[in-house]
């Protein structure tokens, strides 16, 4: 409903007492601190200092127990009862505070980091010897042991692969210059061999090697025939499996430890970003001063907390001019959830007002609109109904989508929209159950947009008129009660209020749905508003940038235009859906003629595509929604890119405590 009034703080404490302070405000989740770089005192005072100390400690052990935490995730079992929705562990306080008492619960980080080593160094170790064992197999049939290859005394030996295309020629050009080849194996496309030669043709034989790209393969320091060799590390690698299985037993088993290392990582990470904070923030010798904010209906709750550290002041101080205020809205329980599209937007600027109560009702009946199906509301309500029981955390997102769906399943009644047209088409014609649903259907229904597209068609435009009006009316109490800018009202909304309502009813009395005689009327106020327009709206700027600001201004009549046609949108996205509908219907009827499997089929494609129908729409009835608030209605009254208010606070990702 507003802008939460805030309150400009500074908490002058000993050093002594400064970090129970700050775990109490991180507790309470009511202040918001300032760096030593934002604090207005550090300006004044250029001698406080912040003592940049990086708790480097306390980030180590973060690291290592979000390390953990995933190692031990990723080898557990599923967790029983865990969900997608709900998937922080809950807590109670005493059974918190004894984990992070407990001297032995850092022992499951060591556990957990001791079993992660020896997984990857048995992983690691299997990886050598199965490499070990691709690079022996080629060579299998080789019975000459290993280290007599280099104990030639006139000559010299290699072994390795040569490409086998290139073997023929390879050989040949050996032969020629007087060196040998034993061919072992195939391995592929290229062929183990020996090559022999003797020593005062070693220079020439390497570049033969060379040119053929002949790969050397070195058994050292292995000792033994091949076939032995492969044996050994065949049993050392029957070996290795057997440990890793067994690693990944006690990686297993330390599932039981992941609720101590998940309460340990949120505790830590709280006191992680405690001490980062402390050591921001301004301070002398002996004392640290926190400046910040907190919401005035916050204050004395605020004092009661400061009250309980005898070496800790608490004052209210006055903001420095232009300072920037950090912003918080708060609204009532039915139109809080929406809050989600001003977050989307961006925070007013304290002087501008919170949107949320004035877009609500408009982005439900617009998300209505571009589904105007009652059977897609019914899914969605119940769906989303099911999700806000089982979530955890915010729930703002859903509860306004769960509004949404009620909304679409009104408009789909007016509209007659069930599944499209899912009753007149799939229902047997003249059976008496087609009767009572056609009949019933129609006697809540208000008009057919396929057969009468002319009715959605003024009513999107009407809806669209009707918000942009809102929101001049808006920004012109604003500026009248809240400022106290009367020129504002009256020369930037109030003109243009006259303005467009006045070419509104000049058109519908030209077009006779109002009497004729209100047309000289309107046609007078509309050029009593232009002239203000044109000589008020620049009224900061000199009379030749007056003029050409207001002639701007007055051809921005068109962009009212453009944006009331905007809203010709919800006409479309509701149309495009219920067509899209009825297409899946008729293919379902289709399909129902298969004999023996068609009733099976028609249900499949029934189901499948609607289903599919509804996330299409409900995405292009979100996002279009979206638009209209931010593109359409926000700039006629709302200016964003106010500074969110961060307050200190506990923040849990694995955990919820009780």
């Amino acid at each position: 409903m507003a802008i939460t009034p805030m309150a400009k703080v500074m908490i002058v404490c000993h050093r002594t007492q400064v970090s129970d302070l700050l775990a109490a405000l991180q507790a309470e989740g009511i202040c918001q601190i300032l760096n030593a770089d934002e604090a207005a005192i550090s300006k004044d005072t250029p001698e406080l200092a912040a003592f940049r100390d990086r708790p480097k400690d306390l980030e180590e052990l973060v690291v290592r127990l979000e390390r953990s935490i995933s190692f031990v995730k990723e080898n557990s079992p599923p967790e029983k009862g865990a969900s997608v929705f709900a998937p922080r562990k809950v807590v109670e306080v005493r059974r918190y505070n004894e984990i992070v008492a407990d001297p032995q619960a850092r022992q499951a980080l060591d556990k957990a980091e001791q079993t992660q080593l020896a997984l990857e160094k048995t992983r690691s170790e299997i990886d050598h010897l199965q490499s070990v064992l691709d690079m022996l197999k080629p060579w299998a049939t080789f019975e000459t042991p290993v280290e007599d290859l280099g104990k030639l005394r006139t000559g010299v030996s290699w072994a390795g692969l040569v490409p086998g295309q290139h073997f023929d020629a390879f050989q040949q050009q050996l032969t020629d210059v007087g060196a040998a080849l034993q061919k072992v194996n195939t391995a592929g496309t290229r062929e183990a061999v020996v090559v022999v030669a003797l020593r005062e043709n070693l220079e020439q034989i390497q570049k033969l090697l060379r040119s053929y790209e002949f790969e050397i393969v070195s058994f050292e320091p292995m000792t033994g025939t091949i076939a032995s060799l492969i044996r050994e590390h065949e049993q050392k690698l029957v070996a290795a499996r057997g440990q890793l299985d067994e690693n990944r037993k006690a990686a297993a088993a330390l599932s039981a430890t992941m609720l101590k290392l998940q309460v340990l990582y949120d505790h830590y990470r709280n006191l992680l970003e405690r001490e980062q904070k402390r050591d921001r923030i301004p301070a002398t010798e002996q004392a640290m001063i926190l400046e910040g904010w907190c919401k005035k209906q916050d204050y004395p709750k605020l004092e009661k907390l400061v009250v309980r550290f005898d070496a800790a002041s608490l004052s209210q101080i006055q903001p420095a001019e232009g300072e920037d205020v950090p912003v918080e809205i708060y609204n009532s329980p039915m139109i809080s959830p929406f809050e989600t599209v001003t977050r989307l937007y961006g925070m007013p600027v304290p002087s501008s007002v919170d949107p949320t109560m004035f877009l609500a009702p408009f982005f439900a009946i617009f998300f209505g609109l571009c589904l105007a199906d009652a059977g897609y509301g019914l899914i969605m309500t119940a769906v989303l109904v099911w999700v806000v029981r089982k979530m955890q955390g915010n729930k703002g997102a859903m509860v306004m989508l769960l509004m949404c769906g009620v909304t679409t399943t009104i408009a789909g009644v007016l509209t007659g929209s069930w599944f499209s047209d899912a009753i007149q088409s799939l229902l047997p014609p003249g059976s008496g159950v087609l009767k009572t649903l056609d009949s019933a259907r129609q006697s809540v229904m208000w008009f057919d947009p396929m057969t009468q597209p002319m009715t959605f068609f003024i009513l999107s435009l009407g809806l669209g008129y009707f918000q942009i009006q809102f929101g001049l009316f808006i920004a012109f109490f604003h500026n009248l009660v809240t400022r106290k800018d009367v020129k504002a009202a009256i020369y930037d909304q109030l003109t243009w209020i006259v303005m467009l309502n006045s070419l509104l009813g000049l058109g519908l009395s030209k077009g006779g749905l109002l009497p004729s005689a209100l047309a000289g009327i309107c046609g007078i106020l509309a050029i009593v508003a232009g002239i203000f327009i044109l000589l008020f709206s620049g009224r900061d700027l000199p009379w030749a940038g007056r003029i050409g600001m207001g002639v701007f201004n007055l051809f921005s009549t068109v962009f009212y235009g453009g944006d009331i046609l905007s809203y010709v949108r919800l006409m479309a996205l509701g149309m495009v859906g219920s067509g899209f509908g009825m297409a899946i219907n008729v293919l379902v009827k289709l399909v129902m003629d298969v004999p023996y499997v068609g009733w099976l089929l028609g249900a499949l494609m029934f189901v499948g595509g609607h289903l599919f129908n509804i996330a299409l729409s409900v995405l292009g009835a979100f996002v279009h929604s979206l638009r209209l608030q931010f593109v359409e209605f926000f700039p006629k009254f709302f200016q964003g890119g106010g500074r969110l208010f961060t307050p200190l606070r506990n923040d849990y990702r694995y955990i919820s405590i009780e």
